[in-house]
């Protein structure tokens, strides 16, 4: 209930202070997903939230559960709490339940907000594992830049990622590197794309 009431507002706030443009929103596939996205800032998550019509739960650090209000607040809009440091075996339960339920999750596979520039920084090897052991596709995501108010902010909807080669495989660290090595890769070529694109718009409007 508290989601459904405050999720209009949210999106009244997205559109008139953090106005932003997605493309590729074709490659969203129409089942649940694992969707990873680049990390700037905390309005990120509600970037990613808009490309969904039903609620989208996504991992959050666990410092933002330790008071009772904004742990009902954040758990109210979707979040899981999960350490970032170490296996967390109650997060991978929640996330796993959540895609079991068919809904979808949201994850930040840099695991810090990146504060250093636009590059797309290493990726932590726990966001395939969730895909993997689900069996959903992975939907790659990738902010132009930092958000700022009343500036607009481009987004782009890679193509999916399916873990199909790798089902029937024993879940260890080799398979965890192999199929973050194919997350990276992904993710940087939609950055890649990303980029050519809005420059190619840009060049466009100078002539």
């Amino acid at each position: 209930m508290f989601y459904r009431i405050v999720r209009p507002l949210l999106y009244l706030f997205m559109c008139l202070f953090y106005p932003h443009k997605v493309y590729g929103k074709e490659n969203l596939p129409e089942c649940q997903q694992v969707v990873v996205c680049n990390h700037f800032g905390k309005i990120d998550v509600f970037f990613v939230g808009s490309l969904y019509k039903n609620k989208t739960y996504f991992l959050a650090k666990k410092e933002l559960f330790e008071n009772k209000l904004s742990n009902k607040i954040v758990r109210s809009l979707g979040g899981i709490p999960v350490k970032r440091d170490g296996v967390d075996l109650e997060c991978i339960k929640e996330g796993l339940k959540v895609l079991k339920n068919g809904d979808n999750l949201a994850i930040f596979p840099e695991g810090r907000r990146n504060r250093e520039n636009d590059d797309l920084q290493p990726l932590k090897p726990g966001s395939a594992m969730f895909a993997f052991k689900a069996k959903v596709p992975i939907v790659p995501v990738i902010l132009e830049k930092k958000a700022h108010a009343f500036r607009r902010c481009n987004m782009l909807v890679g193509k999916p990622i399916y873990l199909d080669e790798y089902y029937g495989r024993t879940y260890n660290a080799e398979l965890a590197d192999e199929m973050n090595q194919k997350l990276t890769e992904a993710m940087l070529q939609t950055q890649a794309d990303l980029r050519a694109m809005l420059k190619e718009k840009r060049e466009r409007k100078r002539k």
